[in-house]
Formats: C-alpha cells, structure tokens, sequence
C-alpha cells in the first residue's frame, strides 16, 4: 500500500491538525519522534506543513506511516469519514506480535496508589478510576500510541508493558515527567482523602505477550520494586511528595546513565533492595521536595501566600499564535521546580475554559505574559494581565511579569512595566536569562556575586 497521503487525507489532516503542537502531538501518537519529525517553519500553512509530512512519508521516514497517522487522527476524531475510514483498513495491532509466542524486549512499569486499601469501596472506585485517568492522560501527551501499552489492573494500581517500538527513555523521563504533571493536576481539586500518590518501578526485559496477558521474570521484578521500603519510605517522610520513581539497575544503565531524554544521574540515589524473589541494587530518584530548601534559596517562589496554599507559582498567558513560546517557557519553568499553569497543558477536553482560567487567576502567584505583537492584538488574553495588574497596581509584588518574545512596542498599562527581552537571543541564552531574570523578580532584588569592575584607571 502507498505510504503517501492523498490529497483528501491532506486537505483533512490540515484542517483538524492546524497548529503546530497538535500536529506535533498528532505525529508522536502515530510512533515519530518529536526530534525526527519535519519542521513547522513560521509563516508556513498547515497545507503545506502537511504536504512536507506527506514528502517525508514517500521517502520512507516512517513505516506504515499514513496508516499510524491517520489511525491515531481517527482516535482524535472518529466522526470525520476520512478518518474513519482510513481507521478501518489500518493495521496498527503488530506492537506485540512475536513468533511463536517467543519472550521479547518490553519495558516493564508497575504503579501502586498509596493507603489504597485503607478506604472504603467507593474511594477505592474513586481512585481507580482517577489513577486511570492520569495514566492515559500522561501517555497520550508523551505521544505514546495506546496499542503499544497493555496494563493489568492490580486492584491498588496497575502493572504494564510497553512494546519494544517505544523507545525506554521516553518512559523514564517523558512519561514520567507527563505521569507527574497530570497527577498533580489531579490533585490540585481533591482534598487529603481523595489525593492520589504514586509508586512507579521501571524495568526492561523479555516478557511473553499474548491475548491472555504477560509474563515473565521482568514483571516480577517491577512488581517487587514497586514495593521495596527504599520507594516506600519516599512517601512516608516526604508527605507533599505526589510521587516517587524508583527503576532497575538495567534500565538506569541504559537510559538515565547515558543521560537521554534530559535524564540526569544526579537525581538519582543507589539503593539496595532485598524483597521477596527479588534482590539487587536499584536507583531511586530524589523528589522535588527534597530539593525545596535548596530551590528557596536558589530564588523560588516566595511571597505572602501561604506555604499551603494550592495552586500555581506562574499563570503563563499568551496568544494562540506564540503557543510555541509558552509551551517552552513553561517547560523551562517547570524544569525549575516551579508550578505553572498553561492553557495548553492544563485546559483538557471537557473542561470549561472559563471556569478554569477564572481559577487560574484566583490561584496563581504571578501572571506572565509572552509579549508581542500577536498579544497586543489579541481580545482573549486582556482579562488574564489586567486582572494581575488590578492585584498590584503599583507593581511591588511584581504580579504581572511580561516576557518579550516579538519585537512589538506595548501601549497602556502594559508600557510602564519592565519585561524581560528574549528577543533574538539562542535557546540557551534566552532560557538563562529567563530563569535569571525571573528569580530577580520574584526575590525582589538583585545583588551580584562578584565585586563590579573599578571604572577608574587601573593599577
């Protein structure tokens, strides 16, 4: 069958997929790598960024690509009939065929909800079908296709497999990160009873997968890690801590050592784990909260809010065309260990929009505004920096911060503000000044390390 699209298929990919980050979402479901996936160049139409999809499909860039796409596009949208139909001849189910029911390479995850069965049976219903909802919601935004996934419900979490396509860092660093954001989403409007925490264990090997379900010694193995004292008592002495990871000596070798993804060793502690039918070392990944003292003196969030306040360190606006910009000033935010709410992430299908932005006003600590012309243009986003400015008036508390992507020369309220200018700058300069600049604000002042340089004449 032909790897390329046909023009219909274009014309309707193009017209449900118009954005760079869902066409970017859209393509990572169907199994290619953001890294490896065609540009989105400025100015260009989602016809032609589609058309250049559709050149990288015919020479070979993807195996039953147009399949995968369009059968994921169809998940997306199953009453368009050019999805639909394509979903009905697509053949996406060879994740976990093997020859002769031979064992192959998995990578094997196991999933355990904290004081599960301390609860009465509709909390434990509740929680089920919460945990359920964090898991899918984190695969999906990691792009992960949901045939390449199969889980087993354990009554108290679940224990799963991914297919050997999958690349093992995409688990250990994106959809842990992704496991980690939708289950603090979760949480944010449950109280103590209804709040998930999570054990994670991560481990790789040869599993048999067939119609019945999975064996092998690797889902042991992750089954035993998932209980070891070392995770365990993660979540015991660290009590605002929603989640603790803990991955095989083989896993961490392959993918956390070797730094992929982002991975960093540095996060990670040598444990020893002694449990039944299972012994040996094991890495276990120190939490956000263990890092809160040194994250406070580093410059984080500190204001008059109380410390147990929920909600967000930065509520991240920005028009619909710079959603790019604010996808990445959020990661980069996020990277840091502060909490951000962005539309794109945190608004989810269901939703009410308003309902939430209003919460996210009520409840975030400063607005950051991805400053340009696209901005200033824009309706929508006037109520989100106006309500920051009627909070500070004066700007002492630096409520509202603006982040100067575009060359644009802001008017009103918005000109008397000092922004932070990101433009021009690389990536790696723009995303130190950014994190340099955004401490500045929010300790209030700035002193510098080293003594200034003596203007006068030297010697």
């Amino acid at each position: 069958m032909s790897e390329r699209l046909t023009d219909q298929e274009i014309r309707a990919l193009a017209g449900a997929f118009a954005t760079s980050l869902s066409a970017v979402q859209l393509l990572e479901r169907a199994g290619l790598d953001r890294l490896g996936q065609p540009s989105w160049a400025p100015a260009q139409t989602p016809l032609a960024f589609w058309a250049e999809v559709n050149n990288f499909l015919d020479s070979g860039g993807l195996p039953d690509g147009r399949q995968r796409i369009l059968a994921a596009a169809a998940e997306r949208y199953p009453a368009n009939p050019v999805f639909a139909q394509a979903r009905a001849s697509a053949d996406t189910s060879g994740w976990f065929t093997a020859p002769d029911d031979l064992p192959m390479p998995y990578t094997v995850l196991a999933l355990d909800a904290v004081r599960f069965s301390r609860h009465g049976t509709l909390v434990q219903l509740a929680w089920r079908r919460g945990l359920r909802e964090v898991v899918d919601e984190a695969l999906e935004r990691t792009g992960i296709p949901a045939d390449a996934v199969r889980l087993q419900d354990r009554g108290d979490g679940f224990l799963g497999v991914v297919a050997a396509g999958i690349p093992k860092a995409r688990i250990a660093a994106d959809f842990v990160r992704e496991l980690r954001i939708a289950l603090r989403a979760y949480n944010r409007t449950r109280n103590d009873t209804g709040r998930v925490r999570l054990r994670v264990a991560l481990h790789h090997g040869d599993v048999i997968v067939d119609d019945t379900g999975f064996a092998g010694q690797p889902t042991v193995v992750a089954a035993r890690l998932v209980d070891a004292p070392p995770v365990r008592q993660v979540l015991q002495d660290i009590p605002s801590e929603e989640l603790a990871l803990i991955v095989s000596d083989e896993l961490y070798a392959s993918t956390v050592a070797e730094r992929l993804r982002g991975l960093d060793p540095g996060e990670f502690h040598k444990v020893d784990v002694v449990v039944p039918k299972f012994s040996g070392t094991a890495w276990l990944q120190v939490p956000a909260a263990a890092l809160s003292a040194e994250t406070e003196r580093a410059g984080a969030v500190t204001d008059d809010t109380p410390s147990d306040a929920a909600g967000w360190d930065f509520l991240i606006s920005a028009a619909e065309p710079d959603e790019s910009w604010a996808t990445w000033i959020a990661w980069e935010l996020e990277a840091h260990k502060y909490r951000v709410h962005i539309e794109t992430w945190d608004v989810l299908p269901g939703s009410h929009v308003v309902g939430r932005l209003d919460d996210a006003i009520k409840h975030s600590k400063r607005t950051l505004v991805v400053l340009s012309a696209n901005y200033l243009q824009a309706e929508w986003v006037q109520a989100e920096w106006q309500a920051a400015w009627q909070a500070d008036p004066n700007g002492m508390r630096r409520k509202l911060i603006p982040v100067r992507v575009a060359e644009c020369e802001p008017d009103g309220l918005l000109r008397g503000i000092v922004h932070i200018d990101l433009v021009g700058l690389p990536q790696e300069a723009a995303a130190t000044r950014l994190v340099e600049q955004l401490k500045r604000s929010v300790a209030g002042g700035y002193r510098p390390s080293d003594p200034p340089r003596f203007p006068g004449p030297q010697g």
